[in-house]
């Protein structure tokens, strides 16, 4: 039998849906009971995530595991273009961009980010 590993593009897609609809829930939440209630929004993503025929199945930490590395990948690629578009040329220029669901990661992040406006800052010293 083959392991997958990987979650599937529907899987995918649910996760950015609800990170949508609640906000990015491993962010600390407000108010007195905002850890249980982020641990009840974890608990529901992940009976969903886990449903999804053809799919992988993970437990919960995985799953954040999953969203994190989503995050960071994504944002990476949104500096490197950014700072590619701000580069003194020279060179052939970079065809990479962002695709719809990056930028909607980015969005639940709350940066809005594109090859035309930037609102991360420059992390050089």
């Amino acid at each position: 039998m083959e392991y997958k590993s990987r979650a599937s593009p529907e899987q995918f897609a649910i996760l950015l849906e609800f990170m949508e609809s609640y906000g990015d829930i491993t962010r600390p939440q407000q108010g007195p009971q905002g850890r249980i209630k982020a641990d009840r929004l974890w608990q529901q993503l992940e009976q969903l995530l886990n449903s999804i025929g053809g799919g992988v199945v993970k437990p919960r930490d995985k799953w954040k595991k999953v969203w994190a590395d989503w995050k960071a990948k994504t944002k990476k690629k949104a500096l490197a273009i950014r700072r590619e578009a701000s580069g003194t040329g020279g060179g052939p220029s970079s065809r990479q961009t962002l695709t719809a669901s990056e930028e909607r990661v980015l969005s639940i992040m709350g940066s809005t980010i594109s090859e035309k406006h930037s609102t991360i800052p420059d992390q050089r010293l």
